[in-house]
């Protein structure tokens, strides 16, 4: 790109390489070029040299949307333990209390509400 001055400037694009048609584009690192045609020559020549690939994506930086810095962001609204795998076995343990008489449903409750 030719600035107003007539200097050429540069931009910052993200490089994401394809291995195989199976796999996912992965972020291999990033380069500056001055137009996304060289980027993509530069990108083949950097990240691919030794490797074969079958897609190439070359992004500018600019276009990337990220997270917010906020780690409000990633808070969870409501408290889903019961969803995540830890629990599983405590739950299990439960309820082979609760069918060997040893424990009532209420208990059980009252344990889960603790945590």
């Amino acid at each position: 790109m030719m600035s107003a001055d007539g200097k050429v400037e540069y931009g910052v694009y993200e490089v994401f390489v394809q291995k195989s048609h199976a796999d996912h584009h992965v972020h291999v690192g990033s380069l500056m070029a001055p137009s996304p045609d060289l980027a993509m020559q530069l990108a083949r020549e950097n990240f691919l040299r030794r490797d074969s690939a079958v897609n190439l994506w070359i992004v500018p930086r600019e276009y990337i949307y990220t997270t917010p810095y906020s780690s409000d962001f990633f808070a969870r609204e409501m408290d889903r333990k019961y969803r995540e795998v830890g629990g599983y076995t405590e739950n299990g343990r439960l309820w082979r209390l609760f069918k060997e008489k040893t424990l009532t449903m209420e208990e059980i409750v009252s344990h889960i509400e603790e945590t």
